[in-house]
Protein backbone atom coordinates (compact mmCIF):
# COMPACT_ATOMS: atom_id res chain seq x y z
CA UNK A 1 0.00 0.00 0.00
CA UNK A 2 2.78 2.31 0.65
CA UNK A 3 3.77 2.32 -3.02
CA UNK A 4 0.31 3.27 -4.24
CA UNK A 5 0.08 6.00 -1.68
CA UNK A 6 3.26 7.67 -2.93
CA UNK A 7 2.11 7.23 -6.52
CA UNK A 8 -1.09 9.00 -5.67
CA UNK A 9 0.85 11.84 -4.02
CA UNK A 10 3.00 12.15 -7.12
CA UNK A 11 -0.08 12.40 -9.35
CA UNK A 12 -1.58 15.01 -7.05
CA UNK A 13 1.64 17.03 -6.92
CA UNK A 14 1.94 16.82 -10.74
CA UNK A 15 -1.63 18.10 -11.09
CA UNK A 16 -0.84 20.90 -8.66
CA UNK A 17 2.30 21.76 -10.62
CA UNK A 18 0.33 21.84 -13.87
CA UNK A 19 -2.37 24.00 -12.25
CA UNK A 20 0.28 26.37 -10.85
CA UNK A 21 1.91 26.57 -14.26
CA UNK A 22 -1.45 27.38 -15.87
CA UNK A 23 -2.14 30.07 -13.26
CA UNK A 24 1.30 31.56 -13.80
CA UNK A 25 0.78 31.57 -17.58
CA UNK A 26 -2.63 33.25 -17.22
CA UNK A 27 -1.12 35.81 -14.83
CA UNK A 28 1.73 36.57 -17.24
CA UNK A 29 -0.67 36.97 -20.20
CA UNK A 30 -2.99 39.25 -18.23
CA UNK A 31 0.00 41.31 -17.04
CA UNK A 32 1.30 41.67 -20.60
CA UNK A 33 -2.16 42.70 -21.83
CA UNK A 34 -2.50 45.29 -19.07
CA UNK A 35 0.95 46.70 -19.84
CA UNK A 36 0.10 46.90 -23.54
CA UNK A 37 -3.17 48.66 -22.75
CA UNK A 38 -1.33 51.07 -20.44
CA UNK A 39 1.24 51.77 -23.16
CA UNK A 40 -1.44 52.52 -25.75
CA UNK A 41 -4.20 54.23 -23.78
CA UNK A 42 -2.59 55.24 -20.49
CA UNK A 43 -1.95 58.81 -19.41
CA UNK A 44 1.47 58.73 -21.09
CA UNK A 45 0.55 56.32 -23.89
CA UNK A 46 0.63 56.54 -27.65
CA UNK A 47 -2.97 57.74 -27.88
CA UNK A 48 -2.27 60.68 -25.57
CA UNK A 49 0.93 61.40 -27.51
CA UNK A 50 -1.05 61.51 -30.76
CA UNK A 51 -3.63 63.89 -29.24
CA UNK A 52 -0.86 66.14 -27.91
CA UNK A 53 0.79 66.29 -31.35
CA UNK A 54 -2.51 67.32 -32.93
CA UNK A 55 -2.99 69.97 -30.25
CA UNK A 56 0.56 71.26 -30.83
CA UNK A 57 -0.10 71.54 -34.58
CA UNK A 58 -3.27 73.54 -33.90
CA UNK A 59 -1.43 75.84 -31.50
CA UNK A 60 1.38 76.31 -34.02
CA UNK A 61 -1.16 77.30 -36.69
CA UNK A 62 -2.69 79.80 -34.25
CA UNK A 63 0.77 81.26 -33.54
CA UNK A 64 1.43 81.65 -37.28
CA UNK A 65 -1.92 83.42 -37.76
CA UNK A 66 -1.28 85.69 -34.77
CA UNK A 67 2.17 86.51 -36.13
CA UNK A 68 0.70 87.46 -39.52
CA UNK A 69 -1.95 89.62 -37.83
CA UNK A 70 0.72 91.24 -35.68
CA UNK A 71 2.82 92.07 -38.75
CA UNK A 72 -0.22 93.50 -40.52
CA UNK A 73 -1.07 95.68 -37.53
CA UNK A 74 2.54 96.89 -37.21
CA UNK A 75 2.50 97.90 -40.87
CA UNK A 76 -0.83 99.64 -40.33
CA UNK A 77 0.55 101.57 -37.36
CA UNK A 78 3.60 102.57 -39.36
CA UNK A 79 1.41 103.70 -42.27
CA UNK A 80 -0.90 105.57 -39.91
CA UNK A 81 2.03 107.54 -38.58
CA UNK A 82 3.45 108.55 -41.99
CA UNK A 83 0.78 108.25 -44.71
CA UNK A 84 -1.71 111.14 -44.75
CA UNK A 85 -4.07 109.44 -47.23
CA UNK A 86 -4.27 106.37 -45.00
CA UNK A 87 -4.96 108.57 -41.98
CA UNK A 88 -7.78 110.31 -43.83
CA UNK A 89 -9.25 107.00 -44.98
CA UNK A 90 -9.26 105.58 -41.45
CA UNK A 91 -10.78 108.71 -39.93
CA UNK A 92 -13.50 108.84 -42.60
CA UNK A 93 -14.43 105.16 -42.43
CA UNK A 94 -14.17 104.45 -38.73
CA UNK A 95 -15.17 107.78 -37.24
CA UNK A 96 -17.53 108.93 -39.96
CA UNK A 97 -15.90 112.31 -40.39
CA UNK A 98 -16.59 114.40 -43.50
CA UNK A 99 -14.91 117.34 -45.16
CA UNK A 100 -16.54 120.74 -45.52
CA UNK A 101 -19.46 120.81 -47.94
CA UNK A 102 -19.78 116.98 -47.96
CA UNK A 103 -22.88 115.01 -47.02
CA UNK A 104 -22.74 111.70 -45.23
CA UNK A 105 -25.52 109.22 -45.85
CA UNK A 106 -26.07 106.45 -43.32
CA UNK A 107 -28.45 103.65 -44.17
CA UNK A 108 -30.18 101.85 -41.35
CA UNK A 109 -30.63 98.08 -41.62
CA UNK A 110 -34.29 97.15 -41.78
CA UNK A 111 -35.37 93.57 -41.18
CA UNK A 112 -31.80 92.31 -41.00
CA UNK A 113 -30.99 93.36 -44.59
CA UNK A 114 -28.81 96.32 -45.49
CA UNK A 115 -29.84 98.77 -48.21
Amino acid sequence: MRASYTGRNRRISRKRAVNRSQYINVFVVITILLLALWTIAGPYGFWKLHKMKQHRKALYAMVIEASKENTRLKNQIKAFGTDRKFQEEVVRKRLGWVKKNELLYKFINQGGRSR
